[in-house]
């Protein structure tokens, strides 16, 4: 599975964009350095490139965007032997699953509380 690893920002630095990819070792989060292609990022300044994540392990990754507001949202992804276990949505301080197994999220809930990004609530109920 593929993933855009992105650290970039405008020229104004009122928009930001910064993606993330973490392992899930011995229950510790530990973050992944992988080589990949370069690309284009979607702003000026920064740098993005595109990995090919292992199929062996839990693997989270989180793409977080910040606009012109200052508001923050994205998406936390955990992909479990190279498929998708669970999709959230980072929005309002809130996260929302989207799909998959609500039980991986701890592990995201262990991330934003390793990375210090404030979360109010967690909904893991899937709306019919």
């Amino acid at each position: 599975m593929e993933v855009l690893l992105e650290n970039s920002r405008s020229k104004s630095n009122k928009h930001v964009i910064r993606s993330l990819l973490y392992k899930v070792e011995n229950d510790e989060l530990v973050q992944v350095e992988l080589s990949g292609k370069k690309v284009m990022p979607i702003y000026k300044v920064g740098d993005a490139k595109i990995v090919n994540i292992p199929n062996k392990g839990i693997y989270i990754y989180v793409y977080l965007l910040r606009n012109i507001k200052g508001k923050v949202y994205g998406r936390a992804i955990v992909i479990d032997n190279g498929n998708l276990a669970l999709v959230m949505k980072y929005r309002k301080l809130k996260l929302k699953l989207i799909d998959g197994d609500p039980q991986y999220s701890k592990y995201i809930k262990r991330l934003f509380d390793k990375l210090k990004i404030p979360v109010k609530k967690i909904n893991v109920k899937k709306s019919e």
